[in-house]
């Protein structure tokens, strides 16, 4: 009877044991599991669409520029997509960005496509929606005549292997489907929104933006071994606008406004050197130097140079030329520009924030336009002055007084409005006599008559 109790007892304090221990393993598993989740109610969203759809180096900067934003908060980075594509550098230089984001990534093509290098940047996505609707793909890479505007497709393997090679490591890592990628850029597929979800490019076709967030919300995605949990609110992202730079740069790279400028700066260089009117010649320089932006030059490097330049005709108008001319306000003009092409991300420690620059840099401009204006408004009067004709002056018809004896063959001295002149008479005047002026000599002197 003992014995059978104290084994009741035993196997009554194992059970509880056993109890206990799995208890404690779930309740450590589900805290380690909910240690390395975190979940996400915040996103910033980038939009690339007209009139700034074309992917290129200005876009690709304001792109960067977002994510690292986003990462900064630590939320998701939402990118709307509505491009016909751009140039293949930038589009490789997103998608690296986002191949390597820190946060989770979410791409949308919003109203009805996503082209060539659109969709190269919207494969490495971690989740990728496509609208109701739009189409994707169209990835065969061309080249442009920047005289003629001939298009050329390529199709030399040299060229179209390492863009498949990058965009199938693009689409492995969300598990796309590369056979379709592929065709993408050998054959130019494109498919539609319902194609693009069956053949598993995209992950979602949606309607809208809230649609879309009603799908995502509660999905898990793993980024550098984190398990994020989206929970984004519509209302709780907060869309991201492109610098001054950045946009100026997109407009640069427009390849006709590129050729005006280029052929402004160099016709105008040349006729400035020829004729001799160098005061032009830093105008003429300024859009020669914007012009090259869309040929590879660095931004960087032309943004220095312009505001040193504008320093220096500053300067040269304010010390050493006197009044205000075109030196000045070509000085104005290359500030202007050199401070609005400033890049605003510099190593930590070595500037101030990128915040900061942005600010400085619009109250600079601001303040340029504004001086600028004002000088262009004084300028425009002083041409004005100098081009209307001179009026001559006369006291005919006036009344005054005379000084001296007024005899025929004579001068003598009247007074005519405050002011002494020599005149002459034809009749004897003595002095202290109301008198007309007739008229003014070719020699200064006045012709007068008694008043009557």
């Amino acid at each position: 009877m003992k014995t059978s109790l104290k084994r009741s007892r035993l196997q009554l304090f194992f059970t509880i044991y056993i109890f206990i221990l799995a208890f404690t393993i779930i309740a450590v598993g589900f805290t380690l599991k909910t240690a390395s989740s975190e979940r996400i109610t915040s996103a910033v969203m980038f939009t690339i669409e007209a009139p700034w759809d074309t992917i290129d180096d200005g876009v690709k900067e304001c792109f960067i520029d977002a994510l690292r934003y986003a990462e900064s908060k630590g939320v998701v980075f939402i990118y709307r997509v509505d491009s016909y594509g751009g140039y293949l550098d930038a589009g490789f230089e997103i998608g690296d960005a986002a191949l390597n984001s820190k946060v989770p990534t979410i791409a949308y093509v919003h109203r009805n496509k996503a082209l060539s290098a659109g969709t190269l940047i919207i494969l490495p996505a971690d989740i990728l929606a496509v609208q109701k609707y739009s189409i994707i793909g169209a990835m065969q890479p061309i080249t442009v005549n920047p005289v003629t505007g001939e298009i050329v497709y390529i199709n030399e393997s040299k060229v179209l292997n390492p863009i498949i090679k990058r965009a199938e490591a693009y689409s492995s890592r969300a598990g796309r489907n590369v056979t379709a990628v592929e065709l993408f850029i050998k054959q130019a597929l494109v498919l539609n929104s319902t194609e693009a979800l069956l053949n598993n490019v995209a992950d979602y076709e949606v309607s809208s933006l809230e649609e879309l967030l009603e799908k995502v919300n509660g999905r898990t995605v793993v980024v550098n071994g984190v398990e994020y949990v989206i929970d984004v609110k519509p209302y709780m992202i907060e869309e991201y606008s492109c610098s001054v730079r950045s946009r100026l740069i997109s407009l640069l790279m427009n390849s006709y406004v590129a050729n005006v400028f280029v052929t402004i700066g160099l016709l105008g260089t040349i006729f400035a050197l020829v004729s001799g009117k160098l005061a032009v010649l830093p105008i003429t320089l300024l859009f020669l130097l914007l012009g090259l932006v869309s040929v590879g030059v660095s931004a960087n490097f032309i943004s220095i140079f312009l505001i040193i330049l504008g320093a220096v005709l500053l300067a040269v108008e304010l010390f050493v030329i006197p009044g205000f001319g075109i030196v000045g306000i070509s000085g104005i003009l290359l500030l202007a520009f050199g401070f609005a092409l400033l890049p605003a991300y510099i190593p930590t420690g070595v500037s101030p924030s990128p915040e900061y620059i942005n600010t400085v840099r619009t109250i600079i401009i601001v303040v340029t336009a504004f001086l600028a204006s004002v000088f262009s408004v004084m300028i425009y009067k002083v041409v004005k002055v100098r081009k209307k004709k001179p009026v001559e002056f006369t006291p005919a018809g006036k009344r005054g007084r005379t000084v001296d004896w007024l005899r025929p063959g004579e001068t003598g001295f009247v007074k005519v409005e405050g002011e002494y002149w020599r005149a002459v008479s034809d009749e004897v005047i003595p002095p202290e006599t109301e008198v007309i002026v007739v008229e003014m000599l070719e020699t200064g002197v006045l012709k007068v008559k008694k008043a009557t």
